[in-house]
């Protein structure tokens, strides 16, 4: 047997040669994954739209990245804290170029997920489906992705190359769509997800997209192309759908915890899912502690939260035990809000507006070591005369953290609150998308249409529900529904690219950030610039740099 096996393997090499030359040189791996054998079955591509939702999380929620939160710093919303700091445009010129990582994050980031959505719309042609519903629902999930991260694209460089097939080798001669190309690839995208997208009903899992996300980016892609009866149509599709409303009752599972109310239910630990009876929720990104994968990386909390536990009493002695969690956790003070959105939006509504109840936007701290004899007391009436209101002592919103309801592993003491060093987290799912915002949308598209009564009425639902004073038709104008999301939708919306789409970056930054971002913004930052690194490989063709960036 032994003498006969070598015969055999020659015997059978030279009829399957002989029979098939071009199959034997097409080398299809059987006992390990390998891009050959790795789409060709519905679960295989269900893992990679797994991946599609894991690319897009990571870009948006990862922790060791400041790039992550360059769109909500440096606008009229956020500012530097520590200054000069990782975390800040405090010097627009010098830390916005072509060279920087703030233009590299996002360029790469999004085009990698639109490559891997080309890899999928690629290999699925040639897939077996047990119905073309369920491979048109796979590849409207693709097309989603991609027109989701060539919308950041084109609202945050421009134009740009537009890539539809999967990329395979080395290219070295892309060039720039319009803007308006891309645009409308978005909408071709979007518009294929609509129809072929599970309703919200239907979709597999929370976090899954549903027609109604489809329809909610949509709507905002006809804002950017000032369609507006085409923009009105699609926010409609997600508010007159009885399967979605505004929450205005208390729900969830710390329903019982007083006095709060809905609007703080809203971004409690378990409660951002429609299973946990949120119908508010139009798209939500799963963030699950302690599980491989689980996607526990998103430091809202230690950016945004102020280094309140390193305050010292009017006598120098400390005033706080340390962070805990019902002081809003271990934040570090990294980035703050500007005076126009602690305070300037907040004017004409103070003691109305839930948003701004003492529980929802956190505007003072008690000292709480027992060592300082102002233990009790306010420090807002007892600061210290070297106070650092730029750091340790600014206003945020309670969204931002998970307030005395860190998981049990993180706490140091479970009695005082007190936290361990690793807890520096936001510890709960996030919203990409809810229906307030949808409201925004379409009141956006009425004031387009110069139909002043109808905005009013889209905003008057976001404002009632929080019990604020309805705004007059009158008054409606773009400033008022973008200070509008600032209330509403703060460190959730990504605020650089709301402006962006309205070409609003400078004009509002520069009148109402009133640090060093606002002072130092040019106006061509209305636009990040290309890459000088992609310039440079782009060596067959020329990719052009943004107007005011020197290559």
């Amino acid at each position: 047997m032994k003498s006969l096996k070598p015969l055999l393997i020659i015997f059978f090499a030279c009829i399957l040669t002989s029979c098939n030359e071009e199959m034997i040189l097409q080398e299809i791996p059987l006992d390990f994954y390998s891009p050959e054998n790795s789409y060709r079955t519905p679960e295989h591509f269900e893992a990679a739209i797994t991946n599609l939702y894991a690319l897009t999380r990571e870009a948006y929620y990862y922790k060791s990245s400041s790039y992550v939160q360059s769109f909500q710093y440096g606008t009229d919303f956020g500012r530097d804290a520590r200054n000069p700091g990782d975390y800040s445009f405090a010097n627009y010129p010098a830390r916005l170029t072509s060279s920087s990582g703030y233009a590299i994050y996002w360029w790469q980031n999004m085009f990698a997920l639109i490559s891997s959505a080309n890899v999928i719309l690629n290999r699925i042609k040639d897939a077996d489906f047990p119905s073309e519903q369920e491979k048109n629902a796979i590849i409207a999930e693709a097309r989603f992705f991609r027109a989701f991260a060539y919308r950041i694209l084109a609202y945050t460089y421009g134009g740009v190359p537009i890539e539809l097939e999967e990329v395979t080798s080395p290219k070295r001669n892309y060039t720039r769509a319009s803007r308006a190309e891309v645009y409308q690839l978005c909408i071709d995208d979007l518009t294929f997800a609509t129809e072929n997208l599970p309703d919200v009903t239907n979709v597999k899992a929370d976090g899954r997209v549903s027609k109604e996300t489809a329809y909610h980016y949509i709507a905002e892609l006809y804002l950017a192309t000032q369609q507006w009866d085409k923009a009105i149509s699609a926010a409609s599709q997600v508010i007159d759908n009885p399967n979605f409303q505004l929450m205005t009752e208390r729900f969830g599972r710390r329903i019982n915890v007083t006095p709060r109310d809905v609007w703080w239910d809203l971004f409690q630990r378990g409660n951002q899912n429609r299973s946990s009876g949120n119908k508010e929720a139009v798209w939500v990104a799963q963030v699950e502690y302690n599980v491989p994968g689980g996607g526990d990386s998103y430091i809202n909390e230690r950016i945004w939260c102020c280094l309140y536990w390193n305050i010292k009493d009017p006598d120098g002695v400390m005033g706080f035990i340390g962070p805990t969690s019902q002081n809003y956790g271990r934040g570090a003070g990294s980035l703050g809000p500007t005076t126009y959105w602690a305070t300037t939006i907040w004017l004409s509504d103070w003691n109305n507006d839930l948003r701004n109840s003492e529980y929802n936007l956190v505007r003072d701290f008690v000292y709480d070591n027992p060592k300082s004899k102002y233990y009790g007391m306010k420090v807002s009436e007892f600061p210290a005369a070297n106070l650092d209101r730029r750091k340790d002592f600014y206003p945020f919103q309670s969204k931002i953290t998970t307030p005395g309801d860190h998981p049990d592993e993180l706490y140091a003491n479970k009695e005082t609150g007190l936290l361990l060093s690793n807890a520096r987290v936001t510890y709960c799912d996030q919203y990409y998308a809810r229906l307030a915002e949808t409201y925004l949308y379409r009141a956006e598209a009425y004031l387009g249409k110069n139909d002043k009564v109808k905005a009013a009425e889209d905003i008057n639902a976001v404002r009632t529900r929080v019990n604020a004073t309805p705004v007059d038709p009158a008054d409606v104008d773009i400033d008022y529904i973008l200070d509008e999301r600032l209330r509403e939708l703060a460190y959730e919306e990504r605020r650089r690219l709301t402006l962006a789409r309205l070409g609003m970056i400078y004009e509002r930054t520069s009148k109402y950030n009133d640090y060093d971002d606002g002072q130092t913004i040019q106006p061509y930052n209305e636009l990040f610039p290309i890459p000088y690194s992609e310039i440079e490989r782009n060596t067959e063709a020329v990719l052009e740099q943004n107007p005011g960036y020197d290559e």
